[in-house]
């Protein structure tokens, strides 16, 4: 995450991070950016919670539908 924030000449603390196991999410806590969850890995909502998960949705899709709960606006509108 570092390495990827550093080549887009972002901040990592103004990054989302999106995993679905609880290893993503630590580290996305590590690095520090915000670390969002998503239910395809095999981990439960609590234990992506648990491991720092800002915010934890079903799919890919389910978090499109909500990025304005991660202060992301989707490029379309």
């Amino acid at each position: 995450f570092l390495a990827a924030a550093e080549r887009l000449g972002v901040d990592i603390v103004h990054s989302i991070v999106v995993g679905d196991s609880v290893w993503d999410l630590l580290a996305a806590q590590r690095a520090p950016a915000l670390g969002v969850g998503l239910l395809s890995g095999g981990y439960g909502r609590e234990e992506l919670q648990q491991a720092g998960a800002y915010r934890v949705y079903e799919d890919p899709r389910d978090l499109l539908e909500h990025l304005d709960e991660i202060g992301v606006r989707h490029p379309s509108g």
